[in-house]
């Protein structure tokens, strides 16, 4: 121990000392100036895109709580109304399927015929396509007559329907519900399908015989008849209330996740994470270098033992001569 020195106690703060405590000053203010500078264009962006960003966010918000309802009321109608109905939601597509598929049948042996009786093709066209559709559309009346049978099974006194089956009232009160107006439009469905097959019989008996035309006003009549028992198969006015729900509430959590994964948000929230993990960093390597000029401090004195000594004497190693710097390079 004969060779140790240590720090004289009339040594106060050294010039050295003094130099490196601005040096490690200064490496904290250039590194936080540099993290400043690196992270500016990051900043700006972000702030650029801000304006966007919390515009799709309010639009965000509104269209969750849109998904919300929207899944509530299809929940709520699945609960009520879901014991009333005779098809699964949403198997409407078997009609949209068939439906066309007999207006072309019809359509085309109407076409053929008449470019046999010497029609321009392109003409012939047209009124076969008229035909075919009037043919099809013959035979709508027969969702309605589903849904007026299935309309008096459901129909209830007002009085005798539950807080939540109130919501769909009008699926349940009301006997008519418009029989005449459906006798009406049957009516007139099968003087179309009169129509249609005694055209066709008498054009295609033209061209090809009597049996020929007889033939095809048969698969005419037929047509139509097959469109009544399509509508009539599909209809059911509550499933089709069901699936309007569903799609709505599908639509509206389809536009919630458009809006949700808008570039702008990633972009923007991209943008300001880049910004403070570059501050961060740079206030880290502040401090870093900070540390690093202390030690270089420290490493000036230690070789200039002569002068300062090897280290403090027992029970001023916290700093009672000297100043010590904190880790945070406070004083």
């Amino acid at each position: 121990m004969g060779g140790v020195q240590v720090r004289p106690s009339r040594l106060g703060t050294t010039y050295v000392e003094l130099e490196y405590e601005a040096l490690a000053g200064e490496q904290a203010m250039a590194w936080a100036a540099e993290g400043e500078e690196v992270a500016r264009a990051h900043q700006l962006r972000a702030q650029g895109l801000a304006r966007r960003a919390a515009t799709t966010e309010v639009l965000l918000a509104e269209q969750e709580l849109a998904v919300r309802e929207a899944n509530a009321a299809y929940l709520h109608a699945a609960r009520v109304l879901l014991p009333y109905t005779r098809r699964e939601p949403g198997a409407k597509w078997r009609y949209a399927l068939c439906w066309p598929l007999l207006v072309l049948g019809d359509m085309s042996g109407v076409w053929a015929a008449a470019v046999s009786f010497g029609e321009v093709p392109a003409i012939a066209l047209g009124q076969a396509l008229a035909s075919g559709v009037a043919a099809g559309c013959a035979g709508l009346v027969g969702s309605e007559v589903k849904a007026l049978r299935l309309a008096r099974g459901r129909a209830r006194d007002p009085e005798t329907l539950s807080d939540d089956e109130r919501r769909y009232q009008r699926l349940f009160v009301g006997r008519d519900r418009g029989a005449r107006l459906v006798g009406l439009a049957g009516l007139l469905s099968l003087v179309v399908m009169a129509l249609l097959s005694v055209g066709i019989f008498i054009l295609r008996a033209s061209t090809e015989g009597t049996a020929a035309g007889a033939m095809f006003g048969c698969l005419a009549a037929a047509t139509a008849m097959g469109s009544f028992l399509l509508g009539y198969a599909s209809a059911d006015e509550v499933a089709d209330l069901l699936y309007a729900y569903q799609r709505r509430a599908r639509s509206a959590e389809r536009h919630f996740r458009r809006l949700g994964s808008a570039s702008v948000l990633r972009r923007q929230a991209e943008a300001a994470e880049a910004a403070r993990s570059l501050g961060v960093e740079h206030q880290a390597r502040g401090l870093a270098a900070t540390q690093r000029v202390e030690a270089l401090a420290w490493r000036i004195q230690h070789n200039n033992a002569v002068v300062t000594g090897h280290g403090f004497a027992a029970g001023e190693a916290g700093g009672v001569i000297g100043r010590r710097r904190r880790q945070d390079g406070a004083q």
